[in-house]
């Protein structure tokens, strides 16, 4: 992808300063050298903020504190490009962005206005580096770890700050996060060149073709068993249609097969009896219905209510025959006190028949007990008279029972003639449904039976196996594991040949690139090979790093079109010669390295310059350092951008000199 930096632009904060503009050399090792805290590591982040990532990175402090703008003008395919974003203040990032299509030497450096987004941004960027729609698995996966790639996926391969440039346990930019890391294992194929956009696109078809040849034979062997299960249920639909009256009995007996086919497709387009009701009859039959419900519900009512009175009634009779039984004992044993009354009134010295002893004296008791027997029998008489007063009430209720039987009777006759009218209207619609739902189905069984017969389908199965055995044949002849294999033998010669000229400790060991790792492995004196976190010396982990980003920017610069940025940045290589003392403070233009060591860093330098010329117009490099010019002069390729030392800083002094002021004019 045709992406090199041509300018970076930071805005103030103060309205009334000039941007600071940093102009770099497209094709060349672009040198910015400076001291410590001078923003030099500040670089990466805000390229990588005007580039669409999704946090800004950018250190807090002076440059945030500064700066209300970062931008950069980008050089592409379709001409130079402003991209700039706000700083986000207190949010940790900010979406707004500003993209203006800018003239070689005209970039305009008035304070942007946000006109777009992060995510159209992205897209445009998706666009330039023509990216696969396609995800990298040949199920197309649009989401996750095997989801298309992304342009913000290929910024592993341009960065390399200051905590990466020698780590000698992550290679690539953010691949010491899971999300990013297994990101890049999925889309290292498509990077690489081993899957392409045209194989991508042909797997996915053929994946596809697959998928849809099956499901077309599933369906082709369903039509076979439908129609074997029609032609051996053609009786039974023949036999119904006979029950049903669409057909004369035995119209069809020695019809063949043809004939019946077409009796049976006839049906389908018969005209079905409609049922036509009579809506006020309907009404007048549920007015009449409802009225009868209630009526017998109003005459069980009233014979619960005859039957209750008529159980009372019988209840009163055993009373009162219980109560007659009584006063018939009691009258019976006070009987004998009146000829007690008359013995004692007829005989002198009157004397007890049954103890002997003398009446005399005992007249008022006697007269006692027949004053009770007088009572008794006056209840006995009154009694007496009960039957017949229950004998009325209970012939008058048994009357009325017999009279709300007799209607209750009516009534539910006439409602079951009702029901009977409206069941055989039931019965009626029933059979219409029943003759409905027997031509549905007949119409489907035939769709099925004359699908296997037109054949089209068998035809479209046909055309997708032809299609599946020529892309096979044209797939074949991508191996994915040759040509992964080629491409690991390139990189492998390319990371040894530049390593060869930088500072590894076996110059002779064989490099190659994990992908599965995303690491370097290195060949030792055993036969085996060494991860790079198994290696020590920063010189060795710095120098493959360097190798393996550098030659893949090769094999990048070979590809037809390799949808990676032609930009690579490395922040403070040198680190791992220097002394503390020198990366701490500042640096004299006449500091003194080992010379051995200051060998090996001219080495690296040289390498950079090298590789920005002559990777064909595809690479610019950046590189960010404390190393001072005699580690660089008179190198090819090599292009002296600013030195930040002696008060030159990426944000100018004065810049904060001005913010204190604004602040204290406003308090």
């Amino acid at each position: 992808m045709k992406l090199q930096i041509i300018e970076l632009i930071l805005w103030p904060r103060n309205a009334g300063l000039a941007p600071q503009v940093v102009p770099f050399e497209r094709n060349k090792a672009n040198i910015i050298t400076g001291a410590s805290k001078t923003g030099k590591s500040s670089i990466i982040p805000i390229i990588d903020y005007c580039l669409g990532s999704e946090r800004c990175a950018i250190p807090v402090g002076v440059i945030r504190k500064a700066v209300a703008w970062f931008g950069m003008v980008v050089d592409t395919d379709e001409g130079l490009m402003l991209l700039a974003r706000p700083e986000p203040g207190r949010q940790p990032t900010s979406t707004d962005m500003y993209v203006k299509a800018v003239q070689e030497g005209k970039t305009p450096l008035d304070v942007p206005i946000a006109n777009t987004n992060v995510d159209r941004v992205k897209l445009t960027m998706d666009r330039l580096a023509r990216l696969t729609r396609l995800g990298t698995d040949a199920q197309n996966t649009t989401s996750g770890y095997a989801g298309r790639p992304s342009f913000r996926d290929l910024m592993a391969f341009c960065f390399q700050p200051q905590n990466l440039v020698a780590n000698p346990d992550v290679l690539f930019y953010r691949a010491d996060t899971t999300e990013h890391r297994e990101k890049l294992r999925a889309i290292f194929p498509y990077v690489l060149g081993v899957t392409t956009p045209e194989i991508l696109e042909k797997q996915w078809e053929y994946e596809s073709l697959r998928k849809a040849a099956r499901v077309l034979e599933k369906e082709l062997a369903a039509y076979e068993r439908a129609s074997a299960t029609w032609r051996a249920n053609l009786g039974n639909w023949v036999s119904e249609a006979y029950e049903l009256g669409f057909l004369p009995v035995d119209s069809l007996k020695d019809a063949e097969e043809p004939a019946i086919l077409d009796a049976l497709s006839g049906l389908t387009t018969a005209n079905l009896p409609e049922p036509t009701p009579d809506a006020e009859g309907i009404a007048k039959a549920a007015d009449a219905y409802g009225q009868l419900t209630k009526q017998e519900a109003k005459l069980n009512a009233e014979i619960a209510e005859v039957r209750h009175r008529m159980s009372r009634l019988s209840d009163l009779r055993s009373s009162v025959n219980q109560f007659e039984l009584s006063l018939g004992t009691r009258q019976e044993r006070l009987g004998l006190s009146r000829w007690l009354r008359a013995h004692t009134e007829e005989t002198v010295d009157a004397a007890c028949p049954v103890c002997s002893q003398s009446l005399d004296g005992h007249a008022e008791k006697v007269e006692t007990l027949v004053d009770a027997l007088v009572v008794v029998e006056s209840e006995a008489r009154r009694v007496a008279r009960a039957p017949s007063v229950y004998d009325r009430d209970w012939v008058a209720l048994e009357k009325k029972l017999r009279e709300l039987v007799d209607e209750l009777g009516a009534v539910a006759a006439t409602r079951k003639g009702i029901e009977a009218r409206n069941q055989r209207a039931r019965q009626q619609k029933f059979l219409v449904t029943q003759a409905a739902r027997f031509i549905g189905a007949l119409e489907q069984a035939l769709e099925v039976y004359k699908g296997r017969e037109r054949g089209g389908s068998q035809d479209e199965l046909d055309k997708m196996l032809a299609r599946i055995e020529k892309l096979k044949g044209e797939l074949s002849g991508h191996s994915y594991q040759v040509r992964l294999e080629r491409v690991q033998k390139r990189l492998t010669r390319w990371m040894g040949r530049i390593a060869e000229n930088l500072d590894a400790e076996d110059e002779k060991a064989a490099v190659q690139l994990d992908m599965k790792e995303l690491t370097v492995k290195v060949s030792n004196e055993n036969g085996g090979a060494d991860y790079l976190w198994q290696l020590g010396s920063g010189a060795n982990w710095l120098t493959y790093h360097v190798a393996a980003l550098l030659a893949l920017h090769l094999l990048f610069s070979r590809e037809k079109h390799s949808p990676v940025p032609g930009v690579l940045v490395f922040d403070q290589p040198s680190q791992v010669y220097f002394p503390r003392r020198l990366t701490d403070g500042s640096i004299e233009e006449n500091y003194k390295v080992r010379d051995e060591d200051s060998e090996a860093v001219k080495r690296f330098f040289k390498t950079f310059g090298a590789a920005a010329s002559t990777y064909k117009g595809h690479l610019q490099i950046i590189v960010l350092d404390h190393a001072g010019h005699q580690f660089w002069d008179g190198q090819k390729g090599v292009h002296f951008v600013q030195e930040w030392r002696n008060g030159d800083k990426l944000v100018p002094t004065f810049w904060l000199e001005d913010e204190q002021d604004t602040r204290q004019d406003g308090m």
